[in-house]
């Protein structure tokens, strides 16, 4: 009963920190399609200090839950598409969260393996700077 009462009384920040912050993957499959509960996650992240991703990526989308929520989808299914199209095996992919004292990310990775047998892990990040902005950064989008 007090551990309830105590869970009431915390911050969404402190929350989320008590609930992610020594997970290493919050979720792993072998494509982003088999996870259903993108929604409850963005809406879990709580609202980052500074909006600084952990890696330079060359696009950023900024946009409510519903937009970044659907470019994320697109984005990552699509560039699983384009691995499989060039031959590459998809080893894993995963969500990570990354806590820093003032900014909260949620990473998504691609694992794969080229052709010539080389594994490289690839990512995406989400951000959260209020109620209902979200920045999306990425290298998977690709064009048509």
């Amino acid at each position: 009963m007090a551990e309830a009462a105590r869970k009431a009384e915390m911050s969404p920040k402190e929350l989320f920190v008590r609930k992610f912050k020594e997970v290493e993957k919050i979720w792993s499959g072998k494509s982003f399609l088999h996870y259903r509960d993108y929604k409850t996650i963005l809406a879990e992240l709580p609202v980052s200090e500074v909006a600084v991703p952990d890696k330079e990526y060359r696009l950023k989308l900024r946009g409510n839950l519903e937009y970044v929520y659907g470019e994320m989808l697109y984005s990552l299914s699509g560039f699983e598409g384009y691995l499989r199209d060039k031959a590459f095996h998809l080893e894993e992919c995963f969500i990570r969260p990354v806590v820093r004292p003032s900014t909260f990310i949620l990473k998504f990775n691609i694992r794969y393996t080229t052709r010539e047998g080389e594994e490289v892990t690839r990512s995406a990040e989400v951000l959260r700077l209020g109620n209902t902005k979200y920045l999306f950064f990425t290298d998977y989008y690709r064009p048509l």
